[in-house]
């Protein structure tokens, strides 16, 4: 998905409710015997979406406030484990519920696999003369 983030997520469905709402009180037109239903219902839509609103927005001030590990942004993280808004790394306040950190490369680009010596067949053991 597109959107990451607790927060963004609720923001994303009420605007979804926006256009829903917009889109039955358009229905309202073609349907010109039941128009005021649809007016009332897309209403609502939009009351719900502004709620919801208002809701996500008190949230947002409680939210705690942490740099990224991983982009090094600040995001804000709702409850206990929350992604990233940026990266979409998945954070946590608490250490038991943090997930385990990913393998960092080597500063030569190499896996742990590829700066062993493997032999190739058809070459010479190059690594047991050593």
């Amino acid at each position: 998905m597109l959107i990451s983030g607790k927060l963004n997520k609720i923001r994303t469905f009420a605007l979804l409710l926006i256009f829903a709402g917009v889109g039955v009180m358009y229905l309202g037109f073609w349907l010109k015997t039941l128009m005021a239903v649809f007016i009332a219902l897309g209403m609502l839509f939009v009351l719900v979406s502004v709620g919801i609103y208002f809701w996500i927005g008190i949230l947002s001030t409680q939210a705690v406030r942490v740099q990224c590990p991983v982009c090094g942004k600040e995001t804000k993280i709702l409850g206990r484990r929350d992604e990233c808004m940026h990266c979409k790394a998945i954070l946590s306040v608490d250490p038991k519920d943090a997930p385990a950190p990913a393998e960092e490369p080597n500063p030569s680009g190499e896996t742990e696999d590829s700066s062993r010596n493997v032999d190739l067949p058809g070459e010479p053991n190059t690594a047991s003369r050593e």
